[in-house]
């Protein structure tokens, strides 16, 4: 028996001295060998806009090492009020795609935004100044702005020459207002096709803005502006009947499909129309007409960078740099219809002969652009603007009281 427990021990030891000798020579990577990959670095982003998609592919080719986790949301809204939830629970993303018309200054407040020069660690571009402004709250700029549109005015051509002879005058709200009456008086298909009437987008508020702002140093008081632009609301809805109440959700599809013969929507608005409307009929565009305004009011998206650790900050500045480079900003005025936020891109595009009539003329109103300043309560504004807005298409007696409370 002794004999046999003493040969089991020398077996199994021989087999732990192979092992041991083996491991020794074999187990080690050499330096010749390459080492496992590290693991990719994660990068949370929250967007509300269409076009993303190229966006983070080509980001994905030129930072493999960087996996990037897209969450998209129905709205703007929706997404403002999301982040700011998962600031409170401690579970926000590393970036995330805000808008000019309201929350850069709530964001700033709830202390876990980081100033956009935390982000641009290459050096601020050169950005229209417009759209820097839209984001800059108690002197600092608090997001990162990619791209922008401006509030237009898209008209269908043929039945408005037709009936006036020429091309439309629309550069103020009174020709407007003459050119779609054309549309509703003689008995024909302008009337029942419904090409005397106008359509608006549903960002409300800013519109509403865009056709009283003016910038502190000049123009009357802002109340007083305000409470015109109100009546001319009210005189569009009711009086003139030129625009249907509460029906800004189908305002671009109704535009599309023939049903009105005007509509004021952004100016990026302007890839989704021509391609829906291909050759159904001929349109143009035009500057929004002039009310009280003495500025043209730009939206702009911009990206907003949170507080995260070391590895997925590095991630974000990456993805903020390649997303101002020229190559992206160019590329999202072609796909999406943004305006470029860096003002050499533009210069450039300006430059090219094949720029269509359309888009040239866009680029023109540029320098007319300013940059309105965020207030800390423009969430609460904005919707007791809309608010005002449906109780005005909803009854023409609808009493205007304290406007200074609006957007």
């Amino acid at each position: 028996m002794k004999l046999r427990n003493w040969a089991v021990r020398l077996v199994l030891g021989c087999i732990a001295a192979g092992a041991l000798v083996y491991g020794l020579t074999h187990g080690k990577l050499s330096e010749d060998e390459p080492k496992p990959p590290a693991p990719p670095a994660s990068l949370s982003i929250w967007v509300y806009s269409k076009g993303w998609e190229d966006v983070v592919r080509a980001f994905g080719q030129s930072n493999p090492h960087i996996d990037v986790q897209i969450r998209s949301f129905r709205s703007y809204e929706q997404l403002y009020t999301e982040l700011l939830a998962s600031i409170s629970a401690g579970a926000a993303p590393q970036l995330a795609e805000i808008h000019s018309f309201y929350g850069i200054a709530q964001l700033a407040a709830t202390g876990a935004v980081l100033p956009a020069g935390d982000v641009l660690t290459a050096g601020k571009p050169a950005f229209l100044p417009a759209f820097s402004a839209a984001f800059r709250y108690r002197d600092e700029d608090w997001a990162v702005p990619f791209g922008g549109s401006v509030p237009v005015l898209y008209y269908r051509e043929e039945p408005f020459k037709r009936l006036a002879g020429r091309a439309p005058a629309l550069g103020t709200w009174e020709e407007v207002r003459q050119t779609l009456s054309l549309a509703k008086e003689p008995p024909g298909e302008e009337v029942s096709k419904g090409y005397g009437t106008m359509t608006v987008d549903k960002e409300l508020p800013w519109y509403l803005a865009s056709l009283s702002y003016a910038p502190k140093k000049s123009g009357g008081p802002a109340a007083e502006r305000m409470r015109s632009t109100l009546e001319l609301w009210r005189n569009l809805t009711h009086e003139s009947k030129l625009m249907k109440p509460l029906q800004h959700d189908k305002a671009a599809s109704d535009f599309i499909n023939g049903k009105a013969g005007m509509y004021v929507g952004s100016s990026d608005k302007l890839p989704t129309i021509e391609r829906y409307i291909g050759g159904k009929f001929s349109f143009d565009l035009a500057k929004l007409p002039v009310w009280k305004q003495e500025a043209l009011l730009p939206g702009v998206h911009g990206l907003v960078a949170l507080k995260s650790d070391p590895e997925r900050l590095k991630a974000a500045q990456s993805f903020v740099q390649e997303l101002t480079a020229p190559e992206a900003q160019s590329a999202l005025w072609n796909t999406v219809g943004l305006i470029p936020a860096r003002a050499e891109v533009i210069g450039k595009l300006e430059e090219e002969p094949a720029l269509s009539e359309r888009l040239r003329r866009i680029l023109s109103w540029l320098p007319t652009l300013v940059g309105r300043a965020p207030r800390y309560d423009d969430y609460e504004r904005w919707k007791r603007t809309e608010r005002m807005l449906e109780q005005i298409e909803l009854n023409p007696q609808e009493l205007v009281e304290d406007v200074g409370m609006l957007y």
